[in-house]
């Protein structure tokens, strides 16, 4: 392959084809055409001599050509990317940047407060705005500039998006110390039975709770639909109902509610909480900068 003849960008195109496996994840990757992605895989096959992939049922397979020089192509794509940065490098303290980022009220609880300290500390002039992630179309929002993070424990979103795993949480029942039934554990009767008091969801969005509760046989009694997840320890406290909730945030209960947290008789899943973000961002160096202090909180918790 001669050196000298070949195009920067077909490397762009190799490497997403080999990232993604597919085509049309490549082109979406990169913001290009179906075809134009062939087109460029046809030159890139001219100059090498090699098939580079083979089509399968599913996407396509990498040559063992590929697999050799995948990782050089990789690092050699990443070292051209931080050469052209490095003249700009981030002065994080002078930025004004406005950063939209769509949390879930889970999120906003635990992470917010830290996340202001770090800004307001490391960065004073950059701007947060928050908005719930129930509230907007989140794949309209960024797709269209709107938003610049999402984070929540929410479905995987579109494939185009990048994302990055911040913690997995678990879910605890919640009763009050003086439950005239239920005192040190919580049966699965006990369970079927009680008066719950739950947290909204989307439209036709059965909740994951609920979800797990199928398999044997029963829906909770919600008697009671609240829009956050803080509201729940309140309402327990002064009730007979239960709640289920996730453990981190009882952190933030105070201990004079007088709650017995109990497990629950039942497998419940343990949501990943993630961040995504688009594309045109994963270079921005004020979007990873706030990326980087998230994880670091979420790590901490």
């Amino acid at each position: 392959m001669d050196i000298n003849k070949l195009d920067l960008n077909l490397l762009r195109v190799f490497d997403a084809v080999y990232r993604e496996r597919s085509l049309s994840r490549a082109a979406s990757r990169l913001g290009i055409s179906q075809p134009g992605i062939s087109q460029a895989l046809n030159r890139l096959r001219q100059n090498t001599g090699d098939p580079l992939f083979v089509r399968q049922t599913h996407g396509v397979a990498a040559t063992s050509y590929s697999d050799a020089i995948a990782q050089p192509i990789q690092r050699a794509l990443e070292g051209l990317q931080e050469a052209l940065q490095a003249q700009t490098a981030l002065d994080i303290r002078q930025t004004d940047r406005r950063l939209r980022i769509a949390m879930s009220d889970y999120s906003e609880s635990l992470i917010l407060a830290p996340l202001i300290r770090m800004v307001d500390e490391q960065a004073p002039k950059l701007q947060i705005r928050v908005v719930p992630d129930d509230r907007v179309n989140l794949h309209t929002a960024m797709n269209d500039g709107e938003l610049d993070l999402i984070i929540g424990a929410i479905p995987p979103l579109n494939e185009q998006y990048r994302h990055q795993d911040l913690c997995t949480e678990e879910f605890v029942c919640i009763v009050r110390r003086g439950h005239p039934t239920i005192q040190g554990q919580l049966s699965l009767e006990q369970y079927k039975q009680a008066r719950h008091v739950g947290l909204a969801v989307r439209a036709a969005q059965l909740s994951k709770i609920d979800q797990a509760c199928q398999p044997h046989g029963f829906q909770r009694q919600i008697h009671v639909v609240v829009p956050n997840f803080l509201a729940l320890p309140f309402i327990i406290a002064a009730t007979d109902g239960v709640a289920t909730m996730p453990r981190r945030l009882l952190r933030l209960v105070p201990p004079h509610l007088g709650l017995q947290v109990l497990a629950p008789p039942l497998a419940l899943p343990t949501p990943t909480v993630r961040q995504y973000w688009p594309e045109r961002n994963h270079q921005d160096m004020v979007c990873r900068w706030i990326r980087e202090q998230i994880h670091k909180i979420c790590q901490a918790i």
